[in-house]
């Protein structure tokens, strides 16, 4: 009886291990996929920051660069947190 509950909860560990595998590289993919975005986001608001200087509306190019800064800090801190998911071993398989 000791060794069917010690196999119960071995499976169990194990189990549960794979549910934490897994929800961690789905986050790892989703926060890829979030860079990516925001990626794109930062080169358009640049574009239009262009557009904004060459109409001289200066209110415009502010809002824009204000959003483009926003925009760069969350990046920076999705980058963080990825890295941080790989150095704990949990990010084995990248998905782009």
């Amino acid at each position: 009886m000791e060794n069917l509950e010690a196999f119960r909860q071995a499976l169990e560990n194990s189990h549960n291990k794979n549910n934490a595998r897994q929800t961690i590289n789905a986050v790892a993919i989703n926060l890829t996929r979030a860079k990516s975005e925001l990626s794109h986001a930062t080169t358009s608001l640049a574009e239009l920051m262009d557009i904004a200087d060459e109409q001289n509306c200066k209110s415009c190019l502010v809002f824009l660069a204000e959003l483009r800064a926003t925009a760069i800090a969350a990046y920076n801190t999705i980058n963080s947190a990825e890295k941080e998911l790989q150095n704990k071993g949990g990010c084995q398989s990248r998905a782009t």
